[in-house]
């Protein structure tokens, strides 16, 4: 079984702002749970236009920031139990998302590397991190408020599948989909 890790640049503001302090290709993750990216999860803005309405979501690849993002995909194997568990435990942040906040301080506290924990709040790679951990599929070595998509994309877990328009990769996989239907109906 594969599991999917979406580190993208949408390039809005907010993106713009974190990306002129890190200096990253990339600014935010996601993971999802099959290739298509229909089922994709993180921490991040609630409404289209309002950053700072933010917390648990099931992203919508559809919005016009998403269209134009670039993105770099990258996969695991993941073992049926560890599936299991990170499926089971987005189930329950999905079923349990009123608790939890954006983690806007945690990102200023991470640019000046401050030791800061928050419960209840996580920004998006703190978010995967949490997941990737709770689910045994990796162990860190720092706290996952310190965590950043760039730590992601390097662990060795990961192969990067993918990089370039979100929207090419989409457009690419759907077609892929339809393909394979037809063939198994024909």
């Amino acid at each position: 079984m594969k599991i999917y890790l979406v580190l993208s640049d949408t390039n809005t503001l907010f993106s713009k702002t974190i990306k002129f302090y890190t200096k990253a290709e990339y600014n935010h993750a996601s993971i999802a749970l099959d290739p298509t990216l229909v089922d994709i999860y993180s921490f991040g803005r609630k409404q289209p236009r309002n950053p700072f309405v933010a917390g648990f979501i099931q992203e919508d690849l559809t919005r016009d920031y998403f269209l134009r993002a670039q993105c770099n995909i990258l996969t695991c194997e993941v073992t049926p139990v560890q599936f299991k568990l990170l499926s089971d435990l987005i189930q329950y942040y999905e079923q349990t998302k009123n608790m939890y906040r954006y983690n806007l301080i945690g990102l200023v506290t991470l640019a000046l590397k401050i030791d800061f924990k928050r419960h209840d709040a996580f920004f998006c790679s703190q978010f995967v991190a949490t997941l990737l951990a709770e689910s045994t599929i990796h162990e860190f070595q720092k706290e996952f408020h310190f965590i950043t998509p760039q730590d992601l994309e390097v662990l060795p877990i990961f192969e990067s599948i993918y990089t370039g328009s979100l929207y090419g990769y989409l457009t690419a996989t759907q077609q892929t989909e339809a393909d394979f239907l037809a063939l198994s109906e024909g």
